[in-house]
C-alpha cells in the first residue's frame, strides 16, 4: 500500500477532477422523493435504499439491505475490512427526508435539484443526502487511489425522520459483530459563524399526541352551544397551560434533573450570544425571540429543555361555514430533553398534569409517537482530534464545540451497542431550511466536505 500521504494526495486530486460527477450523483439521489412519513412514498424509500447499496457495491464493499422490522424501512450496510490490524470507522447517514409541504412556498420543485446563487436547492440536500453523499464520494476517491488506509463500514437508515426502530434494533442485535473504533454521525452542520462543529451533547425527544374526546358526535353549535363539552376548547386550554407566559414549562418535576452547563461553556456562549440571537432572528423571520428569561439564546437552544405544540386539528377546517361543536380534537406536542432528563420520568408526570387540566366532559388520552434520549459525547479522543485537524486543513478554522438542539434518535443506540466514540458533525451551513421550503446547501460545502472526509480518514490511518 502506498504511504498514507501519497494515498491522500491521489484521492484529493481525483476529487478535484471529479466535481461534475460527484454533483451528478448527489442530484440523482436528491431526485428520489424518499419521504419516510408518507405511506405513498414507501416505494421511493426502498428505491433510495437500493440506490445507495448499488453505490457501495461499485466500491467493492460487502453490502446488504437488511429488513429489520416487518413493514419498516431497511438498513443499508456496507463493509470493507481490507486493512487487517488497522483501525475501523463506522459512518452513519439517513436516506429518508421530511415532507416538502407547503409546496407553493418552494421557488423550484423540491425533488428537482437546482443551483441558484451558489447553493443547491432540494429537499434532503442538507438533511441528510448532501452530508452522506460527501462521505460516499470521499471513500470512492480513496478506493480509486489505492484503497482506504483503514477499515470502513457504512450504515444508512430510512427512519431517522420518524424516530424509527429498524437501525436501533439492528445495532442492539448485532453489537458484538459491529465493533468499531469510532462512529462518524455526519448529520450535523456548521455554526452561525461558519465554523465547523463537533457536538458535546444532543437534546433528546419525547414526541406525543393528545387525543381529546367530548360528545359522541359533532353537534350543532346553536342547539348545543353552552351545554355540550367542546374538546377543542379544552385541548387548547391544556396546550396553553403547559407553559406560562415566560416560557416556563409547568409539568411538575420537569426541570428536576436538568444538567447545568459548565462555567467554561457559559463563558464561550456569552461571547457569542448577541450575534447568535441576531442570526436566529434573521433566519427565522420572527419579530422577537421567546423563551425562559434569565437564559442566553445559546442556552435556550442547546442546554435547556423545551415543550412545543407542533400541530392542532379538529372540527371543521374546510372552506366556508359549518358551525359545529366537534366530537374530537387532537394535538401533537414535542419535548426536547437535555442531559440528565429521562423520558420515563417525564411521561407519567406529563400525563398526570394533562388530566389535572382537562374538563369533566372531555376525556384526553396521551399517545407516544417517539422517544429519543439525550446524549453526551466525549470530544477528547484520537478520532475527534483527527476530524478537527482535517477541518482545520480544509476550512482554515478551529472546530466549535457545541450542544446541538436537535435530536438524532439512533445515537444512544450507537453508544450503548457499540461503545465507541461518537463524532457528531456535518458540512451544511447553519441556515439550511432543513425541514422547511427551499432547503439548501452551499455548493462549495459539498466539495470541501468530500475533501475533509478524505483527510479525516487518512489521519485515522
Amino acid at each position: 500500500m502506498a504511504t498514507t500521504q501519497v494515498l491522500m494526495d491521489a484521492a484529493l486530486a481525483r476529487a478535484a477532477a471529479a466535481k461534475e460527477a460527484d454533483l451528478a450523483d448527489l442530484f440523482e439521489e436528491l431526485r428520489i422523493p424518499s419521504v419516510s412519513t408518507l405511506p405513498e412514498r414507501r416505494a421511493d424509500c426502498l428505491r433510495n435504499a437500493e440506490w445507495l447499496k448499488a453505490r457501495l457495491d461499485r466500491l467493492g464493499m460487502q453490502t446488504q439491505i437488511v429488513d429489520v422490522i416487518k413493514g419498516g424501512l431497511p438498513v443499508v450496510v456496507g463493509e470493507w475490512n481490507g486493512r487487517p490490524g488497522k483501525s475501523h470507522l463506522t459512518i452513519y447517514g439517513h436516506y429518508d427526508v421530511q415532507p416538502p409541504d407547503p409546496l407553493d412556498e418552494w421557488q423550484s420543485p423540491p425533488f428537482e435539484p437546482e443551483i441558484r446563487n451558489g447553493c443547491i436547492y432540494a429537499r434532503g440536500c442538507s438533511d441528510n443526502k448532501g452530508n452522506h453523499m460527501a462521505t460516499v464520494k470521499a471513500v470512492e476517491h480513496l478506493f480509486e487511489a489505492g484503497g482506504p488506509p483503514i477499515n470502513l463500514r457504512f450504515l444508512f437508515e430510512g427512519e431517522e425522520e420518524i424516530t424509527g426502530e429498524s437501525l436501533p434494533r439492528y445495532l442492539r442485535a448485532n453489537g458484538a459483530k459491529l465493533k468499531t473504533d469510532a462512529v462518524l454521525v455526519w448529520d450535523g452542520s456548521f455554526d452561525e459563524e461558519d465554523n465547523p462543529t463537533l457536538a458535546t451533547a444532543l437534546r433528546g425527544l419525547l414526541y406525543l399526541e393528545l387525543h381529546a374526546r367530548g360528545p359522541a358526535v359533532d353537534l350543532h353549535s346553536g342547539t348545543f352551544g353552552g351545554v355540550a363539552p367542546n374538546p377543542i376548547n379544552t385541548l387548547a386550554r391544556i396546550i396553553g397551560e403547559l407553559k406560562d407566559r415566560d416560557g416556563h414549562i409547568t409539568v411538575p418535576g420537569f426541570y428536576d434533573h436538568v444538567k447545568q452547563p459548565s462555567a467554561e461553556e457559559l463563558a464561550i456562549w456569552k461571547q457569542k450570544d448577541k450575534r447568535y440571537a441576531e442570526t436566529i432572528l434573521k433566519v427565522s423571520g420572527a419579530r422577537a425571540l421567546e423563551g425562559e428569561p434569565g437564559f442566553l439564546a445559546f442556552e435556550r437552544t442547546g442546554s435547556r429543555p423545551t415543550l412545543d405544540a407542533n400541530g392542532f386539528y379538529g372540527g371543521f377546517t374546510g372552506e366556508g361555514k359549518k358551525t359545529v361543536i366537534p366530537a374530537r380534537a387532537s394535538a401533537k406536542v414535542s419535548m426536547r430533553l437535555v442531559p440528565d432528563q429521562d423520558a420515563a420520568d417525564i411521561l407519567p408526570a406529563f400525563e398526570n398534569h394533562v388530566q389535572s387540566l382537562t374538563t369533566p366532559g372531555v376525556e384526553v388520552k396521551v399517545e407516544v409517537l417517539g422517544i429519543a434520549p439525550p446524549v453526551t459525547c466525549e470530544v477528547d479522543n484520537p478520532a475527534a482530534n483527527a476530524l478537527r485537524a482535517a477541518y482545520k486543513d480544509v476550512f482554515g478554522k478551529d472546530t466549535a464545540l457545541i450542544r446541538m438542539g436537535g435530536s438524532i434518535p439512533v445515537t444512544v443506540d450507537f453508544q450503548e451497542a457499540l461503545g465507541a466514540p461518537l463524532l457528531i458533525s456535518g458540512i451544511p451551513q447553519a441556515d439550511t431550511a432543513g425541514h422547511s421550503p427551499n432547503e439548501r446547501l452551499v455548493l462549495d460545502q459539498y466539495f470541501l466536505g468530500i475533501e475533509a472526509v478524505i483527510r479525516f480518514i487518512c489521519r485515522l490511518g
